[in-house]
């Protein structure tokens, strides 16, 4: 479901289909000048994440313990939450033209959706395996779960659609990957 029944470049059958769009990927999106087009983007979210830290640990104390140098912060940075941030931020500006900002709680609706996505794509659907006990994913709730996300990425989708075709749109989102797909559709 999540592939739209292997409709997309990485689970879709090898023929004509397939070879057209490993074409536009390598013609169009993933080309060199295409990749350089974006530096900036890449070289600000990148600084961004740097000030982020930095105004992060700020608080904290720089101990000299022979030829060690040892930062201590009252507060913990988790790298892992900060290079996925910065992941995530540069893929929406580079595909989108727009950034999806932390919400109170530390994460966008975009992180959620997507994190949700993964778990269920990692997830044990016992109907993959022997398709006559399709029926017990139905009884644990992964299909209803699985239905819901697709809806809810569907509806994510759509509105990015419709925001790149409204003409009053932020000049952020002229040349990004979703205009450049727009423009090869038409």
């Amino acid at each position: 479901m999540l592939s739209y029944k292997g409709l997309d470049i990485t689970f879709s059958l090898y023929n004509e289909r397939w070879r057209e769009m490993r074409k536009i990927c390598l013609l169009h999106l993933f080309s060199l000048k295409q990749v350089n087009s974006f530096r900036p983007i890449r070289e600000g979210e990148v600084s961004c994440m740097i000030k982020k830290i930095s105004a992060q640990s700020s608080s904290g104390q720089i101990i000299n313990l022979s030829d060690t140098v040892m930062f201590l912060s009252s507060s913990i940075i988790n790298l892992s939450d900060t290079v996925m941030f910065l992941s995530s931020s540069i893929i929406c500006r580079v595909a989108v033209g727009k950034r999806y900002e932390e919400s109170r709680n530390g994460k966008s609706r975009f992180d959620e959706l997507l994190k949700e996505a993964q778990e269920l794509g990692a997830g044990l659907f016992v109907g993959d395996y022997f398709t006559t006990l399709g029926w017990i994913d139905k009884l644990s709730g992964m299909i209803s779960r699985i239905e819901k996300i697709c809806k809810d990425l569907d509806q994510f989708y759509q509105k990015l659609i419709d925001d790149h075709l409204n003409m009053n749109r932020p000049d952020s989102m002229n040349g990004d990957i979703l205009d450049l797909l727009m423009s090869l559709r038409d």
